[in-house]
């Protein structure tokens, strides 16, 4: 009998919708940054889909961050997702 692996599913903060791990991406805030994930403290997840819809997305981080600075907040998320950093 072949054995079946458990793939993690996860939420996305912004639209709720549920993904296997490897769809999202992996970030956390630390002193109202956004950064990617570095393996210590909460993180949570965001659809590659909801990342193109700014408003929605811009909103969910400031929540998330407890931020008002959503600019800012886009565009580390940006050089996050287009650097890989």
């Amino acid at each position: 009998m072949a054995r079946k692996f458990h793939k993690p599913i996860r939420t996305c903060i912004v639209c709720r919708g549920k993904f296997t791990q490897s769809e999202l991406v992996r970030l956390q805030c630390q002193e109202r940054q956004l950064i990617s994930f570095t393996s210590q403290g909460r993180s949570f997840y965001i659809c590659k889909e909801c990342t193109n819809d700014e408003k929605k997305c811009a909103k969910s981080l400031a929540r998330v961050c407890k931020s008002g600075e959503l600019g800012k907040l886009m565009y580390k998320l940006r050089e996050i997702i287009i650097d890989g950093r």
